[in-house]
C-alpha cells in the first residue's frame, strides 16, 4: 500500500470492522510481527493469526452498531505512520459511544506500508460523553438538560411549557430487597420509555438516583398522558413488588427564571405528592418552600436521633370493657429532640415510610418492647401482651420473620406477648407475600392483629385469605356513635362484631373517646377498647403503674415467677354468660340490648 492511500484505506477498514465485523481486508496488510493492544491496554497479543483472533473476539462483544461519524488523522513517525481514528457509533442501549483506534504502519520497502500495530481505546471518548449524558440511562444529565430546556423555551416563545420531576416510590427499598442490579434495570426501563416519546419540543433527563426530568408543552393534556403511561409502565415491569411514581410539576410562568430554579419548584410539587399520600402529582405553589424546609429538617435529624435514642417508646393501654382492666398495650413511638422538641408522629412517620427509614425505626421499637417485657418478667411484675406495628415497608424485608424470631429468642419471651399489628394497606399492596409471611409468623406463635380494619376497600376479601387473630376496628366506624339512632355506623359496627365472632376473631375498638361509645360497644358485645377515654399513650413507667394497680390483688399474679414468660388470662365470664343466655333466649337478650341502645341514645 502506497503512502498516499493510507488514510483512505484505514478509514474504510475501520468502518467495515465496526459496522459489519469485517476483517478480511485487514489480513493481507498485517506484518508477521504485528501487535495489538486491547481497551485500556489490558490485553496484548502478537502475530498475524493472534491479532485477527483478537479483533474478531473484541467485535463479538459489541452489539449491533450504527456508525454516526468517523474521523481520521495522520501522525508522521520515524518508523512509519500512525493513523488516529475516532469512531462515534450508536447501539441499542446508548446513542453515543466513542472509541479511539490507533493504526500503526511501517514502510517495509519500496514505499509499501503494512500494519504493524493496532490499539483500541475508549477511555478518551468517555469524557466528552459524560459531559452531557448520564452513563447509566443515556439521558441528558442535569447540566445538559438545563441547557437544552433554556434553549427550547427561548426558541418557542409562543408555547407554554411545564417542568416535570418524578421519582420511584420507595426506590431505596427496591434496591435493598432486590439488589442494585434490579434497581438499575428499572431505571433503564424508565429511560427507554422517555426516549421513545414522540413529542416535540420535549427534553428529558436524569437528575440522580431515581429522579427523572421532563420539559414539554402544556397543551393537549400531555401531563395526564405521561402520568398514565408511566403508571402502565410500572405495572409492566416484571417485579414482585408494587411500583409507584410520584410527580411534581411547575408550569413555566416566569420564562426568564434559571432552569435550576424551575427544577427546585418542580421538586416542591414532588415533595407534596410524595408525602401527601392522596395525590400522585403535586403542583408548585408559592407557600411550599417553608413546608419543604421543615420536612428536610426531619430527614437531616432522623439517623442521629436514632443513634442517640431520642425516639421513645410509649404504651397505650387496651382495656376489657367488662372489667375495665388493662389487658395489654400498643407500643407507639414518640420523638423528643433536644432542639426540635416533641415531633409529632403525624409529621415524621409519612416521611420515614417514603424514604424507607421506617424499617430501621420499627426494628428499634421492636427491640425496646422486647426489652421492656423481659424486664417485667425478671422483676416479677404482671406481664401483659404488647402489640408492635409492622409497616408495609417492613413486610418487604426478606428476613422479617427471622428478625422477629431472633428477638423472641434473644429476650426469652413467649411470642404471644409480642403481638404484631399490620395495616390493611400493607395487604392491598402485596397480598400474596403478606399472606405467606403472616402464616409463617402465626406458626411460630405470634398473634396477628389487623389494624385500621375497614379503612380500605378490600376488608372482606382480606378476611377470606389473610390469617389474623384480632380485628382493630377503625375509628371511622364510630364517628356516628354520638347519634346512634340517626347514623348507620352503629349497625355496621354491630355487624362487624357479629361477623368476627362467627369467624372466632377478637375485636378491639380503637379511638374510643366518649362514655356513650363505651356503652354502645358493650351492647353489641365488643369486649375490648383502646382510646383516649381510657388512657392516652403513656411512658413505660406510667403504664407499669396502671398494670400494677389493676392486678395487685389478683391471684393470677402468682403465675409470673421471675424469668418465666406467660400471658394473663382475660376476665370474660360475664361476656360468656351473655352469650350462653343468647343461645337459650335470643329474643329476650335482643330486647335488653335494644333498651340499652335507647338509653345510650337519650341526651344526658
Amino acid at each position: 500500500m502506497e503512502r498516499s492511500s493510507i488514510l483512505a484505506f484505514v478509514n474504510t477498514v475501520v468502518c467495515a470492522y465496526y459496522e459489519f465485523g469485517t476483517i478480511a481486508d485487514i489480513r493481507p496488510m498485517l506484518t508477521d510481527d504485528v501487535i495489538a493492544f486491547g481497551i485500556n491496554s489490558q490485553s496484548y497479543t502478537q502475530g498475524t493469526e493472534a491479532v485477527l483472533a483478537f479483533l474478531e473476539e473484541r467485535r463479538q462483544h459489541l452489539p449491533a452498531i450504527s456508525i454516526n461519524k468517523v474521523s481520521c488523522g495522520e501522525i508522521e513517525k520515524d518508523q512509519g505512520v500512525t493513523v488516529r481514528v475516532l469512531v462515534n457509533f450508536s447501539t441499542g442501549m446508548r446513542r453515543h459511544n466513542m472509541h479511539r483506534v490507533l493504526v500503526m504502519l511501517r514502510d517495509v520497502g519500496g514505499n509499501d506500508y503494512r500494519i504493524c500495530g493496532i490499539n483500541i481505546q475508549k477511555g478518551f471518548a468517555s469524557f466528552y460523553y459524560n459531559l452531557r449524558y448520564d452513563r447509566l440511562t443515556n439521558l441528558y444529565n442535569k447540566k445538559e438538560f438545563c441547557r437544552r430546556v433554556a434553549d427550547t423555551i427561548a426558541a418557542h416563545p409562543e408555547i407554554e411549557f411545564e417542568i416535570m420531576r418524578f421519582n420511584i416510590a420507595r426506590f431505596k427499598v427496591i434496591n435493598d430487597l432486590f439488589g442494585e442490579e434490579t434497581g438499575d434495570k428499572l431505571l433503564k426501563y424508565v429511560a427507554q420509555f422517555l426516549t421513545s416519546i414522540q413529542l416535540e419540543p420535549c427534553v428529558y433527563g436524569r437528575l440522580y438516583a431515581d429522579n427523572f426530568l421532563l420539559c414539554y408543552p402544556t397543551a393537549g393534556n400531555v401531563r395526564e398522558h405521561l402520568i398514565h403511561s408511566l403508571q402502565m409502565l410500572a405495572v409492566s415491569f416484571a417485579l414482585d413488588y408494587r411500583i409507584d411514581f410520584y410527580f411534581g410539576v411547575y408550569t413555566v410562568k416566569e420564562r426568564d427564571l434559571a432552569v435550576t430554579t424551575m427544577l427546585d419548584r418542580a421538586a416542591m410539587g414532588l415533595f407534596k405528592a410524595a408525602h401527601n399520600g392522596l395525590v400522585i402529582c403535586g403542583e408548585y405553589e408559592d407557600d411550599m418552600r417553608e413546608n419543604m424546609v421543615s420536612e428536610q429538617v426531619i430527614v437531616n435529624n432522623m439517623s442521629g436521633s436514632l443513634e442517640r435514642e431520642e425516639f421513645i417508646v410509649y404504651l397505650q393501654p387496651k382495656y376489657d370493657l367488662l372489667t375495665e382492666r388493662v389487658v395489654g398495650a400498643e407500643a407507639l413511638v414518640r420523638w423528643i429532640h433536644p432542639q426540635l422538641g416533641f415531633v409529632s408522629p403525624a409529621k415524621f412517620v409519612p416521611i420515614f415510610e417514603q424514604n424507607g427509614f421506617i424499617y430501621q425505626l420499627d426494628k428499634y421499637v421492636w427491640e425496646k418492647t422486647c426489652k421492656l417485657l423481659r424486664e417485667d418478667i425478671d422483676a416479677g411484675r404482671p406481664v401483659l401482651p404488647v402489640s408492635i406495628n409492622v409497616s408495609r415497608v417492613d413486610f418487604y424485608s426478606p428476613n422479617i420473620v427471622q428478625v422477629l424470631e431472633e428477638l423472641i429468642k434473644k429476650y426469652r419471651i413467649d411470642p404471644r406477648l409480642l403481638e404484631l399489628e399490620l395495616t390493611e394497606s400493607a395487604y392491598v399492596e402485596n397480598p400474596q407475600q403478606i399472606i405467606e409471611i403472616t402464616k409463617s409468623l402465626q406458626e411460630k406463635g405470634f398473634v396477628i392483629l389487623m389494624d385500621d380494619f375497614g379503612s380500605g376497600y378490600s376488608s372482606l376479601n382480606m378476611l377470606k385469605d389473610l390469617p389474623v387473630d384480632v380485628l382493630k376496628i377503625d375509628l371511622k366506624f364510630l364517628t356516628d356513635s354520638e347519634g346512634v339512632e340517626e347514623g348507620r355506623a352503629d349497625d355496621i359496627l354491630s355487624s362487624v362484631v357479629k361477623m368476627a365472632k362467627r369467624l372466632k376473631l377478637t375485636v378491639i375498638a380503637e379511638g374510643v373517646e366518649t362514655q356513650k361509645q363505651v356503652d354502645f360497644l358493650r351492647t353489641i358485645g365488643c369486649q375490648y377498647a383502646q382510646g383516649y377515654f381510657f388512657s392516652e399513650p403513656v411512658p413505660q413507667e406510667d403504664y407499669r403503674q396502671l398494670v400494677q394497680h389493676d392486678y395487685e390483688d389478683d391471684a393470677c399474679r402468682s403465675c409470673y415467677a421471675a424469668n418465666e414468660a406467660a400471658v394473663l388470662t382475660l376476665s370474660n365470664q360475664l361476656h360468656r354468660l351473655m352469650e350462653e343466655l343468647r343461645a337459650v333466649a335470643p329474643e329476650k337478650i335482643a330486647a335488653i340490648e335494644e333498651r340499652l341502645r335507647q338509653d345510650v341514645a337519650e341526651p344526658q
